[in-house]
């Protein structure tokens, strides 16, 4: 159940309650004292605001439009698990912090800075905590990992790779201004940076799973040029530093982009 409200013309908050059972697909136990559980059951109650003060808004129809899309723009959400409500078995907290940064310059071209930050506390099993949004398959050659590029995802990181309870991630994006080849052929060029830190206490309770954690830098840059054809656009990622592979290909992230314009 999620109810939303324009607190004003610059605040929107999110609040959801919600129940669920969990049963994870891969081998996991959740070791808490001389409990051990392979699924369990989350009553969660999650708040979330977002202020964009640099905004523009106009009153329409007793309701606040957004006329300009101003920045930076921030959002803040804090999510509590209650213990033995509605059968829930645990009962922890988060707290996550997101900051989008956007700079117009002269030749329409666009730079983009997010920063996230987030730390959980309590009884969090590893399906709730952080990883660093991974997008990544676990397969042998560059193109059997060939698949969907995501918007702020890290395109080298391997899914079930890294789980932290606190974390932070920063990217950087640079928009070129789009190449005018034809009225129906405008690729663009983007330049884009990720990083990652975090880490984790408490990591003997969770068992049958191997992960790392962030402890140490995880960095990775590439580019996109998208808008190719039809909206579709080819992705490439390196990935190197701390975290750099033994193998100079599981390094390499190679994918499609999707950009469609309403």
């Amino acid at each position: 159940i999620g109810i939303e409200h324009q607190i004003s013309d610059r605040l929107l908050s999110e609040t959801q309650l919600s129940t669920s059972k969990i049963d994870p697909t891969y081998n996991y136990t959740f070791v808490l004292g001389n409990n051990e559980f392979s699924n369990f059951d989350l009553s969660i109650a999650r708040i979330s605001l977002q202020w964009s003060p640099f905004s523009i808004y106009e009153i329409e129809n007793d309701r606040a439009i957004e006329k300009k899309n101003g920045y930076p723009k921030f959002t803040l959400q804090l999510t509590q698990s209650f213990s033995s409500v509605f059968g829930s078995d645990f009962a922890f907290t988060k707290l996550d912090f997101r900051t989008i940064q956007r700079f117009t310059h002269g030749n329409n071209a666009v730079t983009e800075l997010t920063l996230v930050a987030g730390l959980a506390r309590g009884e969090v099993p590893l399906t709730h905590l952080y990883h660093a949004y991974p997008n990544n398959i676990n397969k042998e050659t560059i193109l059997q990992r060939f698949s969907v590029a995501g918007l702020n995802s890290f395109e080298t990181m391997y899914f079930n790779e890294f789980f932290s309870d606190k974390f932070s991630t920063f990217q950087f994006k640079h928009f070129f201004k789009a190449f005018k080849f034809s009225e129906w052929f405008k690729p663009q060029l983007v330049l884009i940076s990720r990083f990652a830190l975090g880490d984790m206490n408490n990591i003997s309770r969770h068992q049958g799973i191997t992960f790392n954690t962030l402890d140490q830098l995880y960095t990775e840059s590439g580019f996109e040029i998208n808008k190719l054809i039809f909206g579709f656009g080819l992705s490439f990622a390196y990935r190197y530093g701390a975290y750099h592979l033994p193998n100079f290909e599981d390094n390499i992230a190679f994918k499609f982009t999707f950009n469609l314009s309403l």
